[in-house]
Protein backbone atom coordinates (compact mmCIF):
# COMPACT_ATOMS: atom_id res chain seq x y z
CA UNK A 1 0.00 0.00 0.00
CA UNK A 2 1.51 3.19 -0.80
CA UNK A 3 1.56 5.80 1.81
CA UNK A 4 -0.23 9.37 0.77
CA UNK A 5 2.20 12.21 0.59
CA UNK A 6 2.33 14.51 3.31
CA UNK A 7 0.83 17.88 2.73
CA UNK A 8 3.06 20.82 3.34
CA UNK A 9 1.65 23.43 5.49
CA UNK A 10 2.48 27.28 4.63
CA UNK A 11 4.09 29.16 7.78
CA UNK A 12 4.28 33.00 5.97
CA UNK A 13 1.84 34.13 3.67
CA UNK A 14 1.39 37.74 1.33
CA UNK A 15 -1.72 39.85 1.97
CA UNK A 16 -3.39 43.09 1.27
CA UNK A 17 -4.24 44.71 4.53
CA UNK A 18 -7.74 46.02 5.12
CA UNK A 19 -7.46 49.45 6.38
CA UNK A 20 -10.86 51.02 6.06
CA UNK A 21 -12.44 52.00 8.83
CA UNK A 22 -16.03 51.55 7.41
CA UNK A 23 -15.22 48.22 7.15
CA UNK A 24 -13.77 47.27 10.74
CA UNK A 25 -16.65 48.54 12.27
CA UNK A 26 -19.27 46.71 9.91
CA UNK A 27 -17.11 43.53 10.51
CA UNK A 28 -17.21 44.03 13.94
CA UNK A 29 -20.80 44.83 14.31
CA UNK A 30 -21.48 41.44 12.96
CA UNK A 31 -19.49 39.71 15.12
CA UNK A 32 -20.82 41.34 18.11
CA UNK A 33 -24.41 40.23 17.21
CA UNK A 34 -22.87 36.66 16.78
CA UNK A 35 -21.12 36.99 20.33
CA UNK A 36 -24.39 38.36 21.90
CA UNK A 37 -26.09 34.87 20.89
CA UNK A 38 -23.00 32.84 21.66
CA UNK A 39 -20.05 33.93 23.30
CA UNK A 40 -17.90 30.51 23.35
CA UNK A 41 -16.99 32.25 20.22
CA UNK A 42 -15.43 35.26 21.90
CA UNK A 43 -11.47 34.04 21.85
CA UNK A 44 -11.52 33.28 18.36
CA UNK A 45 -12.06 36.63 16.58
CA UNK A 46 -10.06 38.08 14.20
CA UNK A 47 -9.13 41.73 15.96
CA UNK A 48 -9.41 44.95 13.42
CA UNK A 49 -6.06 44.94 13.42
CA UNK A 50 -5.40 41.47 12.04
CA UNK A 51 -7.97 41.99 8.69
CA UNK A 52 -6.67 41.05 5.60
CA UNK A 53 -6.89 39.27 1.99
CA UNK A 54 -3.98 36.48 1.31
CA UNK A 55 -2.77 37.00 -1.86
CA UNK A 56 -0.50 33.60 -1.74
CA UNK A 57 1.10 31.71 0.75
CA UNK A 58 4.17 30.29 1.39
CA UNK A 59 6.58 28.33 3.00
CA UNK A 60 10.23 29.63 4.36
CA UNK A 61 12.34 27.25 6.58
CA UNK A 62 15.50 29.12 6.85
CA UNK A 63 16.91 32.59 7.12
CA UNK A 64 17.66 32.40 3.57
CA UNK A 65 14.45 30.97 2.08
CA UNK A 66 12.90 34.68 4.22
CA UNK A 67 15.39 36.80 2.90
CA UNK A 68 14.66 35.63 -0.43
CA UNK A 69 11.04 36.05 -0.36
CA UNK A 70 11.49 39.51 1.04
CA UNK A 71 13.81 40.67 -1.46
CA UNK A 72 10.98 39.18 -4.17
CA UNK A 73 8.64 41.36 -2.67
CA UNK A 74 10.74 44.52 -2.64
CA UNK A 75 12.35 44.17 -5.74
CA UNK A 76 8.89 43.48 -7.56
CA UNK A 77 7.43 46.69 -5.75
CA UNK A 78 7.29 48.86 -9.45
CA UNK A 79 5.65 45.98 -10.84
CA UNK A 80 3.41 45.44 -8.71
CA UNK A 81 2.63 49.54 -8.93
CA UNK A 82 1.83 49.12 -12.62
CA UNK A 83 -0.50 46.10 -12.12
CA UNK A 84 -2.07 48.01 -9.21
CA UNK A 85 -5.57 47.44 -9.82
CA UNK A 86 -8.08 49.75 -10.32
CA UNK A 87 -11.40 48.49 -8.76
CA UNK A 88 -11.55 48.00 -5.14
CA UNK A 89 -12.13 44.70 -3.95
CA UNK A 90 -15.76 44.74 -2.37
CA UNK A 91 -16.03 42.75 0.80
CA UNK A 92 -19.86 41.24 0.87
CA UNK A 93 -21.57 38.32 2.79
CA UNK A 94 -20.14 35.67 5.02
CA UNK A 95 -19.90 31.50 5.24
CA UNK A 96 -17.79 29.47 6.82
CA UNK A 97 -15.32 26.85 5.37
CA UNK A 98 -15.81 23.45 6.82
CA UNK A 99 -17.87 25.13 9.76
CA UNK A 100 -14.70 25.87 11.09
CA UNK A 101 -13.67 29.09 9.70
CA UNK A 102 -15.45 32.11 9.09
CA UNK A 103 -14.95 35.00 6.58
CA UNK A 104 -16.59 37.60 4.44
CA UNK A 105 -16.17 37.20 1.47
CA UNK A 106 -14.62 39.33 -1.42
CA UNK A 107 -15.84 39.96 -5.24
CA UNK A 108 -12.86 40.80 -7.13
CA UNK A 109 -12.17 41.79 -10.99
CA UNK A 110 -10.20 40.42 -13.00
CA UNK A 111 -6.89 42.78 -12.72
CA UNK A 112 -6.83 41.41 -8.87
CA UNK A 113 -6.45 37.70 -10.33
CA UNK A 114 -3.27 39.52 -12.28
CA UNK A 115 -2.22 41.22 -9.73
CA UNK A 116 -1.99 37.98 -7.24
CA UNK A 117 -0.45 35.62 -10.28
CA UNK A 118 2.05 38.34 -10.87
CA UNK A 119 3.63 38.20 -7.45
CA UNK A 120 3.56 34.12 -7.07
CA UNK A 121 5.15 33.73 -10.50
CA UNK A 122 8.08 36.02 -9.55
CA UNK A 123 8.34 34.48 -6.08
CA UNK A 124 8.10 30.43 -8.08
CA UNK A 125 10.95 32.41 -10.26
CA UNK A 126 13.13 33.05 -7.51
CA UNK A 127 12.77 29.49 -5.97
CA UNK A 128 10.36 30.65 -3.16
CA UNK A 129 8.23 27.42 -1.96
CA UNK A 130 4.36 28.85 -2.91
CA UNK A 131 1.82 26.70 -1.35
CA UNK A 132 -1.17 26.14 -3.75
CA UNK A 133 -3.34 23.83 -2.09
CA UNK A 134 -6.26 25.67 -2.46
CA UNK A 135 -8.00 27.31 -5.48
CA UNK A 136 -7.84 31.11 -5.62
CA UNK A 137 -10.34 32.12 -3.30
CA UNK A 138 -9.96 35.79 -2.05
CA UNK A 139 -11.61 36.21 1.45
CA UNK A 140 -11.20 37.95 4.64
CA UNK A 141 -10.81 35.69 8.04
CA UNK A 142 -13.14 36.88 11.00
CA UNK A 143 -12.95 33.74 13.20
CA UNK A 144 -11.47 30.51 13.63
CA UNK A 145 -11.95 27.69 15.44
CA UNK A 146 -9.72 24.96 13.32
CA UNK A 147 -6.51 26.02 15.76
CA UNK A 148 -5.73 23.97 18.66
CA UNK A 149 -6.37 26.61 20.81
CA UNK A 150 -10.08 25.90 20.17
CA UNK A 151 -9.78 22.14 20.19
CA UNK A 152 -8.75 22.77 24.12
CA UNK A 153 -11.92 25.10 24.98
CA UNK A 154 -14.02 22.28 22.72
CA UNK A 155 -15.20 24.66 20.38
CA UNK A 156 -15.67 22.06 17.52
CA UNK A 157 -17.87 24.35 14.90
CA UNK A 158 -19.30 27.52 13.83
CA UNK A 159 -23.14 27.06 14.25
CA UNK A 160 -24.51 28.08 10.32
CA UNK A 161 -27.22 29.64 12.18
CA UNK A 162 -25.15 32.48 13.65
CA UNK A 163 -24.40 34.03 10.22
CA UNK A 164 -27.10 32.84 7.80
CA UNK A 165 -28.64 36.36 7.93
CA UNK A 166 -24.78 37.53 6.78
CA UNK A 167 -24.46 35.48 3.31
CA UNK A 168 -25.60 38.83 1.65
CA UNK A 169 -24.28 41.51 3.68
CA UNK A 170 -22.34 44.37 2.49
CA UNK A 171 -19.09 45.11 4.58
CA UNK A 172 -17.55 47.71 2.42
CA UNK A 173 -14.61 48.18 -0.11
CA UNK A 174 -10.83 48.24 0.21
CA UNK A 175 -8.32 49.71 -2.33
CA UNK A 176 -5.25 48.04 -2.51
CA UNK A 177 -2.43 50.29 -0.46
CA UNK A 178 0.15 47.98 1.05
CA UNK A 179 1.44 43.94 0.24
CA UNK A 180 2.99 42.41 3.29
CA UNK A 181 4.61 39.40 4.16
CA UNK A 182 3.59 38.28 7.02
CA UNK A 183 4.33 35.06 9.41
CA UNK A 184 1.84 33.05 10.93
CA UNK A 185 1.33 31.89 14.30
CA UNK A 186 0.37 34.48 17.47
CA UNK A 187 2.69 36.39 17.46
CA UNK A 188 1.88 40.13 16.67
CA UNK A 189 3.23 43.62 15.96
CA UNK A 190 2.90 46.88 18.61
CA UNK A 191 0.25 47.95 16.29
CA UNK A 192 -1.72 44.11 16.24
CA UNK A 193 -1.19 43.44 13.14
CA UNK A 194 1.26 40.10 12.24
CA UNK A 195 4.79 40.20 12.31
CA UNK A 196 6.35 41.25 8.87
CA UNK A 197 9.80 40.54 7.67
CA UNK A 198 8.83 42.84 4.66
CA UNK A 199 6.04 45.14 3.03
CA UNK A 200 5.82 47.67 0.34
CA UNK A 201 3.21 50.38 0.16
CA UNK A 202 1.75 52.04 -2.95
CA UNK A 203 1.19 55.88 -3.51
CA UNK A 204 -2.82 56.09 -3.02
CA UNK A 205 -5.59 57.42 -1.96
CA UNK A 206 -6.35 55.64 1.37
CA UNK A 207 -10.39 54.74 2.08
Amino acid sequence: MSRKTPVERANYFFCVRVTNPAIHKSIQDALDWILDKDPQYTDFCYTKEMLHVTLCEVKLDTDEEIECARKVLLDLQKDLESNLPKEKLVIKGMTTFFEKVLVAEVEYEQQFRVFADLLKSKLKDAGVKVIENHDFRPHLTVMKVSTMRARRAKVAKINPWLYVHLKTTPFGEQGIHSVHLCRMGYDRRDDGFYVTPAEIFFDQDLD
